[in-house]
C-alpha cells in the first residue's frame, strides 16, 4: 500500500505552479469568502494600497448595513468577515502598518452595528477579539508621526464599536507613552462624563483607573473608585492596595463598612443546606481583614476574627490561616477541635465537603454513618464528589452515597441521569465486594443483594436504565 502524502506547505508546493492554481481557482469559484483572500492576494502584489481598496468597499457596505443575518447566511457571514480581517493583518499588515491600524479601527467599529443583526454568535465575538488582539503588534510599528492624534481617532471610534470599545482602547494604553496616557485620561473622562447611564460609563472609569495604576497614582485610583456608584465600588481591591502600600488603618477603613449585595447568593454545598447568602466574598474579606489588624499589630484580634469566621463559614482557606500564626505543635489540639465543631455543624453538606477535601476521610464518613438515612440524592454535585473521594478507603460510607444518588435518579425517573446511575451501580457492586458481612444491616440498611434485587423489582419498567446497566 503507497504511503499516504503529507499536506504540507512544502508537498503542495511539489505540484507546481500550474496544478495549484488550477486548485485554487476551482476552490475560489465555489468559497466566495476565499475567492475574496485570492483577490487581496493578488492585489497584494501590486501593493498594500490596491488590497486597501478591496477592504475598503467590503467596509463600506458593512458600515451602512442594517438588515437581520438569519442563521443559514451567518456562517458565509463570519466567513466573509473572517478574510476581511485576514486582507488587513496579512497583506496589507505586512507592507504598511499604518494603513493597516487605520482599516483595522474601521473593522472593529463596525462591531456595534454587526452584533445588532446577529442574535449571537461566539465565532464573531472572537473575530473581533482577534482583531483587538492584532493592534498591539501594528501600533508597534508606527513611527510618532502615525501616532499623533491616534487617542481622538480610537475614541471618536467607540461609539459604534459598543461593548468592546474598551478592550480596544486597553490595547493602546498597555504601550502608551506618559504624555499620550495624559491624553487618553483627558478624553476618557469626557467620555465617562458624557454618559448618563453610570453602568455605560464603568468600564471607561476602569481604563482611567488602569491609567492611575501605570503612572502610581494610588490616590487618584481610589477616588476614580469612589466616583463609581456603591454597589460597583470594590472595597476588597482599594484595601488590598491600601495594605500594600502601608496604609494599613486606610486599608481596615475601607473594610469597615459591609454593603451586602441586593442578590441573594448560593452554591451547591448552601443549596443543599438550605443556607442563602448575600455577602459572597465573606472568606476573601475576613482573610484580607486579618492581614490588616496584623499590619497594625493586632495579631490576637486577626486570630480570633478568623477562627470566628471558620466556625461560621467552614471555609478551610480560613482555618489553614489560622493554623500560619500558631506555636509549633499547638495546631493539633486546634485541628482536633476545627473537625469537632465540622461533626457537630448544622450546615451538614458543608462539613462533609469540608472534611472530605482537607481531607479527614475518616471523620467525612464518621459524618455519613451518622446521617445515613437522610443524605438527599438530589444533591449530587456534592454527594458524587464525596463519594468518588471516599471510595477507596471508606466503602460502607461511599455505598451510602451511591445509593441515595441512584434512588434519587430510579424514584425521580431521570432518564438523562441513566448512563451516570448505572456507572453508581457499578461502584456499588466494587464495593460491596469489600465491605465486612453485615456492615449495612447495623445500619439498618438492606443488603448489596437485597438492595439491588428490590431495585430491580421496584423499577423494572425502566428498561433503558437496565440497559444502561448491562453494558
Amino acid at each position: 500500500m503507497a504511503a499516504k502524502s503529507k499536506f504540507t506547505a512544502a508537498t503542495l508546493a511539489e505540484l507546481g505552479p500550474a496544478k495549484l492554481a488550477d486548485l485554487i481557482f476551482e476552490e475560489a469559484q465555489a468559497n466566495p469568502a476565499f475567492r475574496k483572500r485570492v483577490i487581496a492576494a493578488l492585489a497584494g502584489t501590486q501593493g498594500p494600497e490596491a488590497v486597501a481598496k478591496l477592504v475598503e468597499r467590503r467596509l463600506s457596505a458593512l458600515e451602512k448595513a442594517r438588515s437581520f443575518i438569519d442563521w443559514p447566511k451567518l456562517k458565509e457571514f463570519e466567513k466573509d468577515l473572517s478574510a476581511t480581517l485576514a486582507s488587513i493583518t496579512g497583506e496589507i499588515g505586512t507592507g504598511s502598518a499604518p494603513l493597516a491600524v487605520d482599516l483595522l479601527l474601521r473593522f472593529i467599529a463596525t462591531a456595534g452595528g454587526v452584533f445588532a443583526r446577529v442574535l449571537s454568535s461566539s465565532r464573531l465575538e472572537d473575530l473581533y477579539g482577534e482583531a483587538i488582539a492584532a493592534l498591539g503588534p501594528l501600533t508597534v510599528r508606527l513611527e510618532p508621526g502615525d501616532l499623533a492624534g491616534l487617542p481622538e481617532r480610537v475614541m471618536a471610534l467607540a461609539g459604534q464599536a459598543g461593548d468592546i470599545a474598551p478592550a480596544m482602547i486597553a490595547s493602546f494604553l498597555e504601550q502608551a507613552s506618559a504624555t499620550d496616557l495624559d491624553e487618553w485620561d483627558r478624553l476618557l473622562a469626557s467620555k465617562v462624563a458624557a454618559l448618563q447611564s453610570a453602568y455605560m460609563a464603568h468600564p471607561y472609569r476602569e481604563l482611567r483607573q488602569a491609567i492611575a495604576i501605570r503612572r502610581d497614582d494610588l490616590d487618584g485610583w481610589i477616588a476614580l473608585e469612589n466616583d463609581k456608584p456603591v454597589q460597583l465600588r470594590d472595597r476588597l481591591a482599594v484595601a488590598e492596595k491600601l495594605l500594600a502600600a502601608g496604609r494599613a488603618e486606610e486599608a481596615l477603613s475601607w473594610l469597615g463598612v459591609e454593603e451586602p449585595s441586593p442578590l441573594a447568593y448560593a452554591d451547591a454545598l448552601d443549596v443543599a443546606d438550605g443556607v442563602v447568602r448575600r455577602d459572597f466574598r465573606l472568606p476573601a474579606r475576613i482573610g484580607l481583614k486579618a492581614r490588616i489588624l496584623e499590619a497594625l499589630g493586632r495579631g490576637q484580634e486577626a486570630q480570633a476574627l478568623r477562627w470566628a469566621t471558620f466556625e461560621t463559614t467552614l471555609d478551610a482557606d480560613i482555618l489553614r490561616a489560622y493554623l500560619a500564626k500558631l506555636d509549633d505543635f499547638a495546631e493539633f489540639e486546634v485541628l482536633d477541635r476545627a473537625f469537632a465543631h465540622a461533626l457537630a455543624a448544622k450546615a451538614r453538606y458543608r462539613a462533609l465537603y469540608f472534611l472530605t477535601e482537607w481531607p479527614r476521610l475518616d471523620h467525612a464518613a464518621r459524618l455519613v454513618l451518622d446521617f445515613g438515612l437522610v443524605w438527599d440524592g438530589r444533591h449530587y454535585q456534592v454527594l458524587q464528589s464525596v463519594a468518588d473521594r471516599l471510595h477507596e478507603e471508606q466503602p460502607l460510607a461511599a455505598s451510602l452515597l451511591y445509593r441515595a444518588l441512584v434512588e434519587e435518579i430510579l424514584s425521580k425517573g431521570k432518564s438523562a441521569a441513566y448512563g451516570h446511575g448505572a456507572a453508581y451501580l457499578d461502584r456499588l457492586d466494587d464495593l460491596a465486594m469489600r465491605l465486612d458481612p453485615g456492615a449495612l444491616a447495623t445500619l439498618g440498611r438492606l443488603s448489596h443483594a437485597d438492595w439491588r434485587a428490590f431495585l430491580g423489582k421496584k423499577h423494572a419498567r425502566k428498561a433503558s436504565f437496565w440497559a444502561a446497566v448491562a453494558k
